[in-house]
């Protein structure tokens, strides 16, 4: 009874078996790009940070209440304060602190001046009168010394007449050290008169060049001081590029050199710089030389921050490299090579592993793979060895 079950069971697990469906596998559509064959132009590409020409950071030498700020008309046609982006004239007054303080201080050093001009002049008038006197007491002791001398003088006489020359020259030297003290009282009083005028000139804020807001941290009714920095103007007519070079780079590299700039903000365009300095020495961590580059930029297009990319002319490379895109760059799961590309060879994807060189532009130098293969570009990282993929445009 046993046996006629078990083959009874055999035979619907036949027939279930047969009409299970197989299942497609899923077809993975992809781009593809060609390996190619290419030839590096001479020279080398760096990077480097666009920087202004030149930038500084202004703030008031006083204390005071902001009272105005420059004004400009924006594109709706109203006026607004400056501000990040404008641009302005060298000598504009960006801002002014109250100064009606310092006003009043200006005016009470005027008076400390005159007063103590007042009082020199009188100290010295009262020096004429007192060197005068001191003369003729010197004169009348000098004859009652004779007298004296001949006995035709008393002896109180005598003393009364060189009492008169001791006082007059104890009042010259009085009046004489009042000169002086005037003097100095005039001195400080124009010291600070002068500092006064100087506080009352520096509650302007004046652009020092031509040059874009870069920052401005102040507004009207601020309280600011030599501590807050109120505006940072940058000039950006010229700017510069600072980037960093071997010493088998250094070596082509003087000053004047021009050089290809190029940057992904301006795709079709190509800007021309000057080599403007080059470090004598190398950096001691890095054994790298900074360079700087001068670039032109009459039309403001190049703006600090931006990433540009300049060629360096080096000896020339003739030899032929098989690149693929960048994209199509995946990593392998064979431990014998870090990467790998996905080929394409009739509908099925093949991993193929390869050794990476130097990069141009969004291209790579590969070895492993010859020229004129089809590389999965687009999706490589979705596939596995052996897949169906879809070739799309």
């Amino acid at each position: 009874m046993k046996q006629p079950a078990c083959l009874f069971l055999i035979s619907v697990l036949i027939s279930c078996n047969r009409h299970t469906p197989t299942l497609e596998k899923t077809v993975t559509p992809v781009r593809v790009s060609l390996v190619e064959t290419y030839t590096p132009t001479e020279g080398q590409r760096y990077s480097a940070s666009i920087l202004p020409n030149r930038q500084v950071s202004l703030a008031f030498r006083v204390n005071g209440f902001v009272e105005s700020i420059h004004q400009v008309r924006g594109p709706d046609g109203r006026k607004h304060s400056i501000d990040i982006g404008d641009l302005v004239q060298a000598g504009t007054t960006l801002a002014q602190v109250r100064s009606k303080d310092y006003d009043l201080q200006v005016s009470q050093a005027e008076g400390q001046v005159k007063q103590a001009h007042d009082a020199g002049q009188a100290a010295r008038a009262q020096l004429t009168q007192a060197q005068a006197a001191a003369t003729k007491a010197e004169q009348d002791f000098e004859r009652a010394d004779a007298l004296f001398k001949e006995t035709s003088l008393t002896k109180s006489d005598y003393d009364a007449a060189k009492a008169n020359r001791d006082s007059s020259r104890a009042q010259m030297e009085a009046a004489r050290a009042q000169v002086q003290a005037s003097t100095g009282s005039l001195d400080t009083a124009q010291a600070t008169l002068g500092t006064a005028t100087l506080g009352l000139h520096d509650t302007s804020l004046v652009a020092p060049f031509t040059g874009t807001i870069l920052q401005r941290s102040v507004d009207v009714g601020m309280l600011v001081g030599p501590s807050v920095v109120a505006f940072a103007i940058a000039d950006t007519s010229s700017v510069k590029a600072t980037f960093a070079v071997p010493d088998i780079v250094v070596s082509h590299l003087h000053k004047g050199s021009k050089l290809a700039i190029y940057t992904e903000a301006f795709p079709n365009s190509q800007f021309q710089g000057l080599v403007s300095a080059v470090a004598s020495a190398a950096d001691s961590s890095t054994r790298v030389f900074q360079v700087e580059v001068a670039i032109p930029n009459p039309r403001a297009v190049l703006r600090p921050g931006m990433i540009v990319s300049l060629d360096i002319a080096e000896a020339p490379r003739s030899k032929r490299v098989t690149v693929v895109p960048l994209n199509a760059i995946v990593g392998s799961p064979d431990t014998s090579s870090q990467f790998a590309v996905i080929v394409v060879d009739d509908g099925i994807a093949r991993r193929r592993p390869v050794t990476l060189g130097s990069t141009y532009g969004d291209r790579i130098a590969i070895t492993g793979i010859e020229s004129e293969k089809e590389v999965v570009s687009s999706g490589a990282t979705f596939v596995n060895d052996g897949d169906v993929v879809q070739v799309i445009p």
